[in-house]
This record gives C-alpha cells, sequence and structure tokens, in this order.
C-alpha cells in the first residue's frame, strides 16, 4: 500500500534519466540545477508588461539609446554571413558613449546620433512622445519605432559607408514625408482619443496597428522570400521589438529557478518531467522557519579570495500562484542594473546638464525608499503562472545574479547532502536496469548521511479503485547509513 504518512515536511522534484544518469550525474553529483527563464516550459513566465512616461530628456536618452544598440547590432552584422541569424540576447543594452572601446568608436557613435537626431521623423517622434502625458505602452512603442527603423538604419548605412566601413548601395533618400505627417497626426489626435476612449481601447488600436503592419512585412517579403536571409530579418526587421525586449535587462538582473512540486502523484507531471514515467521522483527533506519552509543547499554565494566562493544556505521554497494577473513597471523610474552615476547622465540628463523631474526617486532622501519597493517587485511576476499549470502545486527556488557569478551552468548549479534526500520514487515504467544503477550509487552515498531518518525507495504504481498514482515503500530494500 501506499504510505503517505512518509511523506511529511517533504518537497518532491521529479527528473528524468538522462538528468539523473546522463552527462550531468546530478544523482552521482548531488546536484540542483537553476534554469534560465528560456529553458522553463511556459513562455509567459517571469512576464512583466512594462511600460513607459516620460519626460523630453527621458524620451530623448531612450532613443539616442535606441541608436547606440542599433550601431553596435550593425557592426554585429558586418561579421556574420548572411545565413547567420543575430542573437536577440545579444542586443547591447549596457552599451553607452562612456563606455565604447575607443575614441573611433566613440566618434563613429557621435556620427551615427548626429545624423538620426538631424532628421525630421527624429524630431517628430520626440515631439510626440514627450508631449505624451500618459503611459505608453509596449505595443505603441513597438509600432513607433518600427515607423522610423528602417529610416534611422539607412541614415547610419550611410555613416558606415562614408568611413569605409560598409559598402555603398544606393544613396539613402529622404523619409517619406508620410511618416512625418503621420506621426506629428498622431500627436496631435491623442488627446481626443483620450478624451473620448479608454486606455485599454487605445492599447487595442496599437497591437492592431501591429498586427496589421506584420502581415504587411509578411505579404511583402513572401514575393522575396528567396532574398530575405536570416541576417538580414534580423537586422531590418526584428530589431525594435528584440530591442525593448531587451530593455527589461536594465531593471532586474537575471534570474534562475529550481521547481519543486507538492506531489509525487500527478501522471501529466510523471509524463512531461519524468521521461513518460521512465524517470524518477526526488524526495527531499524540507525544514520550516516560522512560516516559510526551506531546503538546505550549498553553492556560489559570492566572492572570496580565491574567486567564486560556495557557502551552505537555507533558501526559502516560495509556492507558484495561478492566475493571469498582470505585472506592471515602469522602465524609466525603475532602472536598476547601472551605477548611480551612469543612470543619471545617459537616462535623466541632456546634454546640458539638466536633469529631469523624473530622477526624483535617485535623490538621497528617497533612494532607500525607492530600493525597497523595487525589490518588493522583483520576486511576483516570477512566483506566478496561468492556471493551465496549477495542477503543478509547483514551489520553485528562486536566484537573482546581482553579482555576476551565475553566467555559466556551474555559478547556477548547487549541490544537497544526503540528509536531505530522503528517498527515490521510480516510475511506473523505470527499467530495471536503472534502477539498480540508482541503488548503487545510492549506496556509496550513504555513509555520508548522519541523519537517524532511513533512506527509503518507492515504486509507482496505478491505482484503478482510486484513480490515482500512488508511491509503495520498498521495504525489502534496505538502505540506511554504514
Amino acid at each position: 500500500m501506499t504510505n503517505e504518512s512518509h511523506f511529511e515536511n517533504v518537497i518532491f522534484r521529479y527528473r528524468s534519466m538522462d538528468a539523473l544518469l546522463g552527462p550531468r550525474e546530478e544523482l552521482e553529483r548531488q546536484t540542483v540545477y537553476f534554469a534560465p527563464p528560456e529553458y522553463l516550459n511556459d513562455p509567459m513566465e517571469g512576464m512583466r508588461l512594462i511600460y513607459w512616461r516620460g519626460d523630453r530628456i527621458t524620451w530623448r536618452n531612450l532613443l539616442r539609446h535606441y541608436v547606440i544598440c542599433l550601431q553596435n547590432r550593425v557592426f554585429q552584422a558586418l561579421l556574420r554571413n548572411q545565413t547567420e541569424r543575430l542573437n536577440p540576447q545579444s542586443i547591447a543594452v549596457f552599451q553607452s558613449l562612456d563606455n565604447l572601446p575607443t575614441p573611433e568608436a566613440r566618434a563613429l557613435c557621435e556620427a551615427c546620433i548626429e545624423a538620426v537626431e538631424g532628421g525630421e521623423l527624429h524630431a517628430a517622434l520626440l515631439d510626440l512622445l514627450a508631449n505624451a502625458d500618459r503611459n505608453v505602452s509596449f505595443s505603441e512603442l513597438q509600432r513607433l519605432l518600427r515607423t522610423v527603423h528602417l529610416d534611422w538604419l539607412g541614415a547610419m548605412h550611410n555613416i558606415f559607408c562614408q568611413r569605409g566601413l560598409a559598402q555603398q548601395t544606393e544613396p539613402m533618400s529622404d523619409p517619406p514625408r508620410g511618416l512625418v505627417d503621420s506621426l506629428r497626426a498622431f500627436k496631435a489626435a491623442v488627446p481626443t482619443l483620450q478624451d473620448q476612449t479608454s486606455d485599454v481601447r487605445i492599447e487595442f488600436f496599437h497591437e492592431i496597428g501591429n498586427l496589421i503592419g506584420e502581415q504587411m512585412v509578411l505579404l511583402s517579403v513572401s514575393q522575396l522570400a528567396e532574398v530575405l536571409e536570416p541576417k538580414r530579418e534580423s537586422l531590418f526587421f526584428d530589431f525594435p521589438t528584440e530591442y525593448l525586449n531587451n530593455l527589461i535587462k536594465l531593471i532586474y538582473p537575471p534570474w534562475y529557478v529550481a521547481c519543486f512540486s507538492a506531489q509525487h502523484d500527478n501522471a501529466a507531471m510523471w509524463s512531461y518531467y519524468a521521461e513518460n514515467h521512465q524517470g524518477c521522483c526526488l524526495v527531499f527533506a524540507t525544514h520550516e522557519t516560522g512560516s516559510r519552509r526551506k531546503l538546505r543547499l550549498n553553492g556560489p554565494t559570492g566572492y572570496g579570495s580565491d574567486g567564486i566562493s560556495c557557502h551552505t544556505t537555507n533558501p526559502t521554497l516560495q509556492p507558484v500562484r495561478y492566475s493571469s494577473e498582470e505585472h506592471r513597471i515602469e522602465f524609466f523610474t525603475n532602472i536598476g542594473r547601472l551605477p548611480f552615476n551612469q543612470t543619471m547622465r545617459n537616462w535623466f540628463q541632456d546634454d546640458a546638464g539638466t536633469t529631469s523631474p523624473l530622477a526624483d526617486h535617485l535623490s538621497d532622501e528617497r533612494q532607500e525608499e525607492w530600493r525597497d519597493g523595487y525589490w518588493e517587485k522583483f520576486a511576483p511576476p516570477l512566483l506566478r503562472k496561468l492556471r493551465d499549470w496549477e495542477h503543478e502545486q509547483e514551489s520553485r527556488i528562486i536566484l537573482s545574479d546581482i553579482l555576476n557569478i551565475r553566467g555559466t551552468d556551474e555559478g547556477r548549479t548547487f549541490t544537497y547532502d544526503y540528509d536531505t534526500l530522503d528517498g527515490i520514487i521510480f516510475g511506473i515504467n523505470t527499467s530495471l536496469s536503472n534502477k539498480v544503477r540508482i541503488m548503487r550509487i545510492i549506496d556509496t552515498k550513504l555513509a555520508d548521511r548522519s541523519v537517524s531518518r532511513p533512506f527509503k525507495f518507492y515504486q509507482a504504481k496505478y491505482n484503478p479503485r482510486s484513480g490515482r498514482i500512488e508511491a509503495h515503500h520498498l521495504g525489502l530494500l534496505r538502505h540506511e547509513e554504514q
């Protein structure tokens, strides 16, 4: 029979045989790997809805930042073959005029900025945004940047050609008059739109505009599919959206997650996470501190005299909430990953040194209050999944990479000891040979186990009477410390 009483104060982690016994050797090395968000199964995880509410100084600096990143992207493209797609994550959002590698690189970037800022299209877009006394959504800014992107890219290409860094194709003409007029017309129409309709409808308007624009691009490009190389697609069409997606890096540090479950009997989870029931479910003992459940792990925590240092910690297992709740965050007032002076100079000051009133949160009087609120908003989006995943009853441990020590697999791999691992549940389809391999690994490990609780093996079986997968203790397999 099943032994639910053995599963008190524990948490479960489903694993495939490849993870446990394959190249990563998780069972032998006693490791828990913290995955980046792109490895998770729900693309909506960690999603924050960014919006912008700026003034002329901050908007001018964002458009300048866009030009700096685009100029860097052109350099990347020059070093790639036409068949290579540019990595969406390699947009240089931490680049500024202050940290360019050489005076020549700065001079080139300044020339690109001057070429863009000297055009009517830039003036019209900046006027529109600077007078937008409202929240500007992702969709709206995406649409506006798409409007100017090809013109600005052409202006930069001309600068590169003048310096012998690219081959001239055709001289860049002025932007179509209709683009400038459309931006100015939209600026004039927005106050009336705001009076007559809601922000939700305005956002819907921009989403429809983006959808129509994407279809027009698709229809146009489909006629020339044989000449649309991946590099060209990345540079000409994908950049505005990829740029906005990468701006989140300026707000919060990267985050990584290890996932656990409150249950061991969900067939869908056995199938998805444990290789169609061929894998196992690890049983970890937890301990409580107040109302929080914690798991003892050892891993990279900071820097010491010999480089990255590792220590034993007790991170909190935080339950996931299942809802469609939106987490909104304003961009300009939540830039948290840049040094203070760089944030002020590159985002809240103009060329004359005038500081935007939006920088008030960085004043000495308000900075501590702002920092507390900033971190309070960090975790909630990372602990939310859609209700479609509610059956997982998931808890997770979240790591943020404030110290830049988790850029490699080693930097986000922690270990546990066998005082923490209480048992292993074999899946319904776990092969006999893999069970034997696991038991032999456990035999060599239990000498280090110091707790009085015996290590236990279980076999998952489907009970047609209860309609559940149950874990049966394999009592004849005595695996106790030597």
